[in-house]
């Protein structure tokens, strides 16, 4: 693999028109001769204003440069890989080498790369900067000039060199809570890979209701199985079958198991409290592996990760799956459930926000259903939101999550993620209840904003379903409120076929 020394980006094309089988008539020799010097001299010309990729110097960056950080997810949250540290320079914004050159056709989200690199602020027109961890391979900056960059520099010797001249490294507070593929394929292979402790440890693959059959055509090798039954009490989908259901009834659709219940399924999959887990699943069904997540931390596990970019990276990866099913033995969970009952806030607790200055509420719902205009689901009749619910941002419908998502289903840019919050008012200083629809984004949205550091973070388990259905709950006017910071959040996806 070739690394960027001073490096000009050009390509040389040249050809001849030939006849077949014959030498040219004196005529078309000529036109030959002229097509060739004529095509030198365009040649010549586009090296004199070919674009050189110059080396950069870290104490010369300024803050109009584009500081982009083309290693993987993992070293840019904060994982040291080998002997390569993690972390990335403060302001850096994360674009994988890998991802200019995957295909528009496995992404993650409905996108394009130019909106990729718009949501991104990474503007063509301005100077961009480079950098890996010590050099840049050439293909590279060669996919960036292709993709319209006219003034493309290397920071020479990469984040190494940065940290030995006195350069602090920015992270993740919570990065280890997102485990990547080598650290999970470490596990399997009986190593001990970085934060690990050495307990028991158990690999989930969560599966959609609607995903028949996508654990037995292959997961990660040990894997055990968990459908999303064991996140909610199943309720019906068609709103007219509510009719004649009780509405104590009614009330317990969609929210999690009664206690006893959890503790039976854990116990079922094998895992104790002190059990490490690493949840993983495809990209439908990643909001379900961080619900059951947030189940198993209410209930007592210790110790939760996640793989980030799920079965979707794993396999974009070409790592290899395994086909056998493995049935865990049953064991004893080894404490009360639950051990954390503050983590999952009931309608009395979210109210207690709606009533207190110094909470947040923050609605993870897509915009439409956040103004008011759908309610987003078939069984629930309401449009509308809670009561002073600040918009945290969520996707483009209510099964969706494209801006928490990287076009391989890894976790979005956590600062930029928090800086929307921000904007909205969702700040680590205030008491947070994330809800939804029925509590599956709020999940992911709770274990993105425990890697973050926030440290006084619910889940409002029944959402807008439960809300909307109690008596005098008190609900937010429809439509963009007043002091919003903004009148429509910037839409970058691509929208679904109807």
């Amino acid at each position: 693999m070739k690394h960027i020394k001073p490096l000009l980006l050009a390509g040389v094309v040249s050809f001849a028109v030939m006849g077949c089988g014959k030498s040219p008539a004196p005529q078309e020799e000529t036109s030959v001769k002229e097509t060739i010097a004529a095509t030198e001299k365009e040649s010549v010309a586009a090296k004199d204003e070919a674009q050189t990729v110059k080396l950069l110097k870290a104490d010369a960056l300024t803050d109009d440069m584009q500081l982009v950080d083309v290693r993987e997810e993992e070293q840019y949250i904060g994982w040291n890989i080998g002997d390569k540290p993690g972390g990335h320079i403060a302001g850096a914004v994360d674009f994988p080498a890998s991802w200019l050159s995957q295909s528009p056709d496995t992404y993650a989200i409905r996108t394009t790369m130019e909106n990729e690199l718009k949501r991104r602020g990474i503007d063509s027109e301005k100077p961009l900067v480079l950098y890996g961890d010590d050099t840049v391979p050439e293909e590279t900056a060669s996919m960036y000039a292709e993709l319209g960059f006219k003034d493309i520099s290397v920071l020479e010797g990469g984040f190494s060199s940065y940290l030995e001249t006195g350069g602090e490294a920015a992270m993740l507070p919570g990065f280890s809570l997102y485990v990547y593929p080598d650290w999970v394929q470490a596990l399997i292979d009986g190593k001990k890979p970085d934060t690990y402790e050495g307990s028991d440890y158990k690999i989930i693959e969560v599966s959609l209701s609607s995903e028949e059959g996508e654990y037995e055509s292959g997961h990660i090798q040990g894997a055990i199985n968990i459908k999303d039954t064991f996140n909610h009490v199943p309720g019906l989908r068609v709103l007219s079958e509510y009719e004649n259901i009780p509405m104590e009834e009614q009330l317990k659709f969609w929210n999690c198991p009664e206690d006893s219940v959890i503790q039976e399924n854990l116990e079922k999959a094998g895992i104790t409290q002190n059990t490490t887990v690493i949840l993983y699943a495809t990209t439908p069904a990643t909001s379900a592996a961080h619900r059951a997540g947030v189940l198993m931390k209410y209930a007592g596990v210790k110790d939760i990760r996640f793989l980030n970019g799920g079965k979707t990276l794993w396999k974009l990866q070409n790592r290899p799956l395994e086909t056998e099913s493995n049935i865990p033995e049953n064991v004893s969970f080894g404490t009360k459930v639950p051990s954390n009952p503050d983590l999952i806030y009931d309608y009395d607790e979210e109210l207690g926000c709606v009533n207190d200055n110094q909470a947040v509420i923050a609605s993870i719902r897509s915009w439409k259903e956040y103004i008011g205009n759908v309610s987003g689901y078939t069984y629930i009749g309401e449009a509308g939101d809670i009561a002073k619910a600040r918009f945290g941002y969520a996707g483009s419908d209510p099964y969706s999550m494209e801006d928490f998502r990287n076009i391989d289903n890894t976790m979005f840019n956590y600062e930029m993620i928090k800086d929307r919050w921000v904007k909205w008012g969702i700040v680590p200083d205030k008491r947070i209840s994330f809800h939804c629809g029925t509590g599956w984004r709020a999940s992911e949205t709770y274990w993105y904003s425990l890697a973050l550091g926030y440290p006084d973070i619910h889940v409002y388990d029944g959402g807008w379903y439960e809300w909307s259905k109690m008596p005098d709950s008190p609900k937010k006017e429809p439509g963009v409120p007043a002091d919003a910071p903004e009148q429509e959040p910037a839409e970058y996806f691509i929208p679904k076929e109807k």
